[in-house]
């Protein structure tokens, strides 16, 4: 599959969504492209002006016109890729032919991860605008628990590509448990 690649920081993983800002000629093409195609656009990450192997493909779910005449697009991820080839068109926008990497399945949540959901619940309502983007969340599924974490945390771009390239949430919840049950033991003995 060949689609439009948007080089941004912005780390999403299937159902994840964000709102861009968008005004640079080239990403307002982008925008049209993804608009009229089934397939989206490509979130894509970069280190040192590099793109990164793996990136997520977006619908856009909205937009609209700002007062300063910049466009807002919300974007929903739908699955995670892997860049097999990229280049620049005359208008320097990133296209790439992309491979689909498997999204990760759902996983019930089960007693020994009850304390990472509600601390994502916790979170979620000490910021409401950030869980307004998810009118209906899925506490109960421990992968969609993992992935909002994920999106959250300030990890560096190479953990994110990494935790990209694995096959579910083992890995992410094994991190999550131990940045959170330490975060726990340090309010515990203060």
């Amino acid at each position: 599959m060949q689609i439009p690649l948007f080089p941004l920081d912005v780390y999403l993983l299937p159902g994840g969504v964000s709102k861009l800002r968008i005004f640079e000629p080239r990403y307002i093409k982008l925008v049209k492209i993804a608009a009229t195609n089934k397939y989206g656009f490509g979130l894509c990450m970069s280190i040192d002006n590099t793109i990164c192997h793996f990136g997520t493909r977006v619908v856009i779910t909205d937009f609209d016109s700002l007062p300063d005449g910049v466009l807002s697009i919300t974007i929903q991820a739908v699955e995670l890729f892997l860049i097999d080839d990229h280049w620049r068109d005359e208008d320097d926008l990133f296209f790439g032919r992309i491979s689909s990497v498997p999204n990760w399945q759902s996983t019930d949540i089960n007693y020994t991860d009850v304390e990472i959901a509600n601390s994502l619940k916790i979170l979620f309502q000490e910021h409401p605008d950030h869980a307004s983007y998810y009118p209906t969340p899925n506490f109960e599924d421990m992968t969609w628990v993992c992935q909002r974490w994920l999106e959250i945390l300030p990890l560096e771009v190479n953990q994110k590509q990494w935790f990209m390239s694995r096959n579910d949430h083992t890995a992410a919840l094994s991190f999550l448990h131990t940045v959170i049950d330490n975060n726990l033991q340090k309010k515990i003995h203060n």
